[in-house]
Parts: C-alpha cells; sequence; structure tokens
C-alpha cells in the first residue's frame, strides 16, 4: 500500500507565539522551542529586532534558539520577509518560498543547529542592506522550525512543520512617505417594513507608504438633514506593512430610511514610536435606503386623488333646456 505524503505547516503560531515558544500539536513530537533576540552570550531584553542603517550598511547580531524540553531537538533556522495575513495578524512566507527583501538580506551563520534539553544556542546572523535598497521599513523574522510525523484525520501520514520566529523591523535611511488610503468603499441597507434598519459598510484600508502604520478608524452613517449613527465597538486597525491591506465590514444599527444615506469612513493613521504619524484619511458613499411604508402611504394617496378626478370626468353633464317657439297672437 502506497503511503500518501502531506506537509502541514503551523504557520498560524507564527502570529501567535512571536519571540516566544512553540509547542506541538498531541500527535507530534514533544517539543518546546523558541527564539529570542540575544548577544554573543546570552539572550537580551529585545521583543524584536529594531534597526535603522543607511543602504550599503552591514548589521551583525545574535538570534537565542531555545529549548525547554527534556529531550535533545534538532531546528532548522533561516530568515524569511514577513507579510500581513487577512485578518490583520503577522506571518512570515512559508519555509519553501524564497524571501526577496529583509529575509533574504539576512544570512545565519548556521541552517540548522541542535538544541541539547533545557539549553540554549546562540546563532549569530549578518543582515547586510543593499546598496539600492529602497527607504522605508522593510520586515521579515528569524525563524526555528521543527518537521515532525503525524497522521491525519483520514489515516494519512502528514509532515508537520512548527515555527516560531522573532520580528526584524529594518528602516532604511531616506525619503518616508507614511500613508493608508480607504478602497472599495460600499454600504448597503437592510431595513424592515416598519421601523429603522441596518446599514452595512465594507472598505479596505492599504498602507500606500513606505512605513509601517496602524489605526484608528471611525465609521459614521448620516441622513440627507445631517442626524448621524456611529458604528459601535469599532476595533484599532493592525498595523499594516508596506503594501499590505486590510479588509473591514461592520454594521451601523438603527438607522432611520431617509431615502439616501451617506456612510462616512476615517482612518487616523499611528505610527510607530519616534515616526510622525500622516493626516486622518476620509471617504464617504451614498447608498439608497428607501421608506417603504411613507411610500406606500404616497402611492394610496395618488391612487385615491387619480379615482377621484376619474370619477369626476365621467360624472353626466345636465341636458340644455329645448328652446319653445313663441305664435304671435
Amino acid at each position: 500500500m502506497t503511503r500518501t505524503w502531506r506537509r502541514v505547516a503551523l504557520s498560524g503560531l507564527l502570529a501567535l507565539v512571536f519571540s516566544g515558544l512553540a509547542t506541538p500539536a498531541a500527535s507530534a513530537a514533544p517539543a518546546t522551542f523558541g527564539v529570542r533576540p540575544a548577544t554573543a552570550q546570552a539572550p537580551d531584553t529585545r521583543s524584536a529586532f529594531t534597526y535603522s542603517a543607511t543602504p550599503g550598511a552591514v548589521v551583525r547580531d545574535h538570534v537565542a534558539v531555545s529549548n525547554v524540553a527534556n529531550d535533545p531537538v534538532t531546528l532548522r533556522v533561516y530568515a524569511s520577509d514577513a507579510f500581513n495575513t487577512p485578518d490583520g495578524g503577522f506571518d512570515l512566507l512559508a519555509a519553501g518560498r524564497e524571501p526577496v527583501d529583509v529575509g533574504k538580506w539576512s544570512v545565519l551563520e548556521r541552517g540548522e543547529v541542535l538544541v541539547a534539553p533545557r539549553s540554549t544556542v546562540i546563532v549569530p546572523f549578518t543582515l547586510t542592506v543593499p546598496a539600492n535598497a529602497t527607504p522605508g521599513d522593510h520586515t521579515g523574522g528569524i525563524v526555528a522550525s521543527l518537521t515532525t510525523e503525524a497522521s491525519g484525520a483520514d489515516g494519512q501520514r502528514v509532515a508537520v512543520e512548527q515555527r516560531v520566529g522573532a520580528r526584524v523591523h529594518l528602516r532604511v535611511s531616506g525619503d518616508l512617505r507614511p500613508s493608508l488610503s480607504i478602497e472599495d468603499l460600499t454600504a448597503s441597507y437592510d431595513g424592515s417594513f416598519f421601523g429603522r434598519g441596518d446599514t452595512t459598510v465594507g472598505y479596505v484600508v492599504r498602507n500606500t507608504g513606505n512605513v509601517r502604520l496602524g489605526g484608528k478608524q471611525s465609521v459614521r452613517v448620516e441622513t440627507p438633514w445631517g442626524a448621524g449613527t456611529d458604528a459601535p465597538g469599532l476595533a484599532d486597525l493592525p498595523e499594516l506593512l508596506p503594501g499590505n491591506t486590510f479588509r473591514v465590514t461592520t454594521t451601523v444599527p438603527g438607522v432611520l430610511p431617509a431615502g439616501w444615506l451617506d456612510a462616512l469612513v476615517r482612518v487616523e493613521p499611528v505610527a510607530p514610536q519616534g515616526t510622525e504619524a500622516p493626516a486622518a484619511v476620509d471617504a464617504s458613499v451614498t447608498t439608497a435606503a428607501v421608506p417603504w411604508l411613507l411610500v406606500v402611504v404616497l402611492l394610496l394617496v395618488l391612487a385615491y386623488v387619480v379615482f377621484r378626478r376619474v370619477r369626476r370626468a365621467r360624472r353626466p353633464v345636465g341636458q340644455p333646456q329645448p328652446e319653445v317657439e313663441r305664435v304671435p297672437a
């Protein structure tokens, strides 16, 4: 019988346990490991690798790879590029994809390490900024990964890759252009025959600049006479890397069907510490909100007026009296 192999990468762990520890699923090998910034001697207190450099600069640093389990473990270590997941999370390219940015520029002294039980190995690495590197933020991570075998629900053998990493934030000097935009803004109204209804507003926030940015957002729906209702509980935007997007959908309840409604969206960018945030971004769109009860009432009134006029037009006109010829006496 031929065994079918599948590879499953637990990349979701990357966003949850960055600079922390990775623990496997119950069916995988009993390993718990992590990575974090370090000096040449031991892990340090940095939460991420953060650098500012000029094009052509060379940065040398160290990463600590730790094994807190009771058995030795052999881990693959490498660098890769970062991106935002659809839900706004932070992740790195899958192991099989070649990085083209800061992940490519970062080279570790060793690609594989054997870590004894409850111990740490320090791995030096070098980040070489290309002479033609574009200004702004470049983000990636240093990853430790472990591939183990497990049985899938269908009985097939599955290669499970656990990954955990430490973020790398590199800012290349030059013209910084922090900028967010609001795209694909839509609004639709869903109301009952009687009373108020809900307005669903959707849009995409895109980082169109070269600096990673978060943001505070607000959505408001206004009637033609200026009465407005705000979207409740709208969370802050996640930090978006340059070129990445985040889709937002929210519902504004209790809106009066006023014929048409204006959906107003505002995003106030939030920049990393030490970076001046750009101006707020606004966008709007108009949607129909038909007041069906009022329309029905108006149609009934119109029908009644038409009926009265037709009935009056069909009423018979009085006959003229015949003339009587008088005969002279």
